[in-house]
């Protein structure tokens, strides 16, 4: 019985990764598909609003037409495109005032440089390609009737800028923006403060808009990082994110919204609406392997005739750790998208925070070592019982042989004698399999993590060779290393007699594992091997404390007496083996 339940789970193991790889071959993007061609690029400047005004309004340019007896309005010089860089220790943003908005994002410090030590080292900017989307932080100004007072491109003149903030002005149809960006140097926040002023008196609505290009990760799941840039909304009690090649490309929430930006896997760069505003947002994702997103949050806006409204929004641009989330507001630590093994995947971040900080030389790879330890540590009792078990099946294989024999024309009688003959030995039949169905979870849980975490981002373990704990290891020394210690394992694990062919199936599954790991996280392949480690260490102590008997089992001489015909004593000796 115990023979078939194993086949039965590594044949289930087989048909699933067999279908992660159908996946990948099949549904996975690939390298080297077209990308669309990129939208054309939006009209700017004064003159370019004036149009976009003439063409929104009811009847047309005709009838926007100021009266006959009206002089002509002197035509409007187009603004200077202007660019200001203020930064903080933590991050360094480029403004334009194309749109008063944030043209580049740069991560300050050693963790979030790419490249280190080449030509090519850079920071990680939070603004990358785009092709016709709106910048991050752009705003537009629409009227009751939802035309465009105000577009998202709007020119801007520069009214003041410092070290860490930069001013922004601009007039169309009778409406004012002043936006003023700044940062706050103890965060990774963004203030955007917005002010609309009218000479009349206008009910309408100002939009925050944030776009970006995006592509799936080409090798799909089975990429070191495999989650896409997405456009993420939160609403309630519900996070929506959108990404390319969504079958539903947009999707809204109509109030009770509590920031909404670009989600881009350890990174966020988000909005949230004015205390008290009931605001509402939008996303929409075009295209299939690459194409573009876009969110933005809209709330609205009551001037009277003559004054202003003040809109202070708080914004973030920066990593995806749960301390700098909530540090600019709790709502955004929702953007962490813990998946299925959430449970599991927290309290495996928070024990290799602990490891982080009490190793001197602060090292993540030590973290994830010391983890396994631990958990080789909590399992071990699980392990030692099953060992025992296994050991304890192999003694009892001859008269499992036999029971099969006896009963082989009735299957129910035969299990109900090895039910009997297991409890008898103290056997569990599924004893084997247990450790292996208890770090699966681990291992999953572990991967959404390297997935999530920011905090293993860039991380290196030994540099020179493994850089980044969340990207494969770029040498493949840990998945070779990783299938020897399989191995191994099959070498010092013993097989039931009557199935010798299982360990030549554990070799196979060994190679395929191997071969699984080598676009994986080198985090996770650095568990797995240090797993293995121990687990040829512990296999080795417990075949020693136990004294397994020989393979042939063990050889009783017994004197049996024989009648007077006999010569010599009168006895011989048989060899009975148990």
């Amino acid at each position: 019985m115990k023979d078939s339940n194993q086949q039965r789970l590594f044949l289930a193991i087989a048909i699933w990764l067999a279908c992660l790889f159908g996946y990948m071959a099949f549904f996975a993007p690939k390298k080297g598909q077209q990308q669309p061609p990129p939208a054309a690029a939006p009209a700017s400047g004064a003159a370019q609003d004036q149009k976009q005004a003439a063409a929104e309004t009811p009847g047309g340019p005709a009838a926007a037409a100021p009266p006959a007896k009206a002089a002509p309005e002197a035509p409007i010089a187009p603004r200077p495109l202007r660019k200001v860089t203020f930064e903080t220790p933590r991050l360094r943003i480029i403004a334009t005032s194309q749109g008063a908005a944030v043209e580049s994002a740069l991560l300050l410090g050693d963790k979030f440089t790419l490249h280190k030590g080449t030509k090519e080292e850079s920071q990680v900017d939070l603004v990358g390609p785009r092709a016709g989307e709106p910048l991050p932080f752009s705003t537009t100004v629409k009227g009751a009737d939802g035309s465009v007072l105000v577009p998202a491109d709007a020119a801007y003149d520069l009214v003041a800028s410092s070290p860490s903030d930069a001013t922004f002005r601009t007039e169309a149809r009778g409406v004012t923006v002043v936006k003023k960006l700044s940062l706050n140097s103890n965060t990774y926040e963004i203030a955007l403060a917005v002010e609309v002023r009218s000479a009349t008196a206008l009910n309408g609505q100002l939009t925050v808009l944030f776009g970006a290009r995006a592509e799936e990760p080409s090798g799909g799941m089975f990429a070191a990082r495999s989650t896409p840039a997405r456009a993420i909304c939160a609403a309630g009690n519900k996070v929506e994110r959108l990404a390319v090649g969504n079958k539903t490309p947009t999707w809204e929430a109509p109030s009770g919204v509590a920031f909404a930006g670009i989600d881009e896997q350890y990174f966020l760069t988000a909005v949230m609406p004015p205390q008290g505003a009931n605001a509402s947002c939008h996303l929409e994702a075009h295209g299939e392997k690459a194409g573009s997103i876009a969110a933005w949050v809209a709330v609205p806006v009551q001037v009277a005739a003559g004054g202003s409204a003040p809109l202070p929004f708080v914004g973030y641009a920066g990593p995806k750790s749960t301390d700098e989330l909530n540090a600019v507001g709790k709502p955004l630590g929702q953007a962490i998208d813990w998946g299925f093994w959430s449970v599991i995947a927290e309290v495996l971040l928070g024990v290799m925070k602990f490891f982080y900080k009490i190793v001197p030389f602060h090292n993540w790879g030590v973290a994830i070592i010391l983890l396994t330890l631990a958990m080789k540590v909590l399992t071990f009792p699980l392990q030692h019982k099953s060992m025992k078990s296994m050991q304890e099946m192999q003694r009892i294989q001859p008269q499992l042989e036999e029971l099969k024999k006896k009963h082989a024309g009735d299957t129910q009688r035969q299990n109900l004698e090895q039910m009997k003959l297991f409890k008898e030995h103290g056997v569990n039949p599924m004893g084997s399999c247990l450790p292996m169905v208890i770090q699966m979870p681990i291992w999953f849980a572990l991967y959404t993590t390297l997935q999530v975490s920011v905090e293993l981002y860039n991380a290196p373990f030994i540099r020179g060779w493994i850089d980044d704990l969340t990207a494969k290891d770029p040498y493949y020394i840990l998945p070779v290393a990783m299938g020897i210690t399989m191995v191994l394992t099959q070498v010092l694990t013993p097989a039931p007699m009557s199935n010798p062919s299982q360990k030549t199936m554990g070799y196979v599954m060994s190679g395929f594992f191997s071969l699984l790991m080598l676009t994986l996280p080198s985090g996770l392949t650095l568990y797995i091997f240090t797993n293995n480690l121990l687990s040829i260490a512990q296999q080795m102590y417990l075949r020693r404390a136990m004294k397994p008997p020989p393979a042939g089992g063990q050889t009783v001489e017994v004197q049996k007496k024989k009648d007077g015909r006999a010569g010599g004593d009168g006895s011989e000796r048989v060899k009975v083996h148990a």
